[in-house]
């Protein structure tokens, strides 16, 4: 999964950065895992680990911030757990016990 999220984070992807890459990958996986009861391999769950992947690599340096604002431009961020577990739930992905 590594190399496809490089290559889909093209020129967003900051050399030397990996290992910050994989790690978020790991967490978001176990994440996925849990709100779904699914294993973290389950293939049904990779195009929201990928999508919540490449969101939480973008925000990076903003954790926390709700909006910004900066002369006139505003940017605002979603809560992208919150996101990824209404998708999993949603379509429903989440396994119940």
């Amino acid at each position: 999964m590594l190399d496809r999220m490089i290559k889909e984070l093209g020129a967003n992807f900051q050399k030397d950065t990996e290992e910050i890459l994989q790690n978020i990958i790991k967490r978001m996986t176990a994440i996925a895992s849990n709100i779904s009861n699914r294993k973290g391999n389950d293939k049904r769950l990779i195009p929201y680990i990928e999508e919540a992947v490449r969101s939480e690599y973008m925000a990076r340096g903003a954790e926390g911030l709700l909006s910004r604002t900066e002369g006139s431009i505003s940017s605002s961020y979603k809560d992208i757990i919150q996101e990824m577990r209404t998708n999993i739930i949603s379509n429903g992905i989440r396994r119940i016990k």
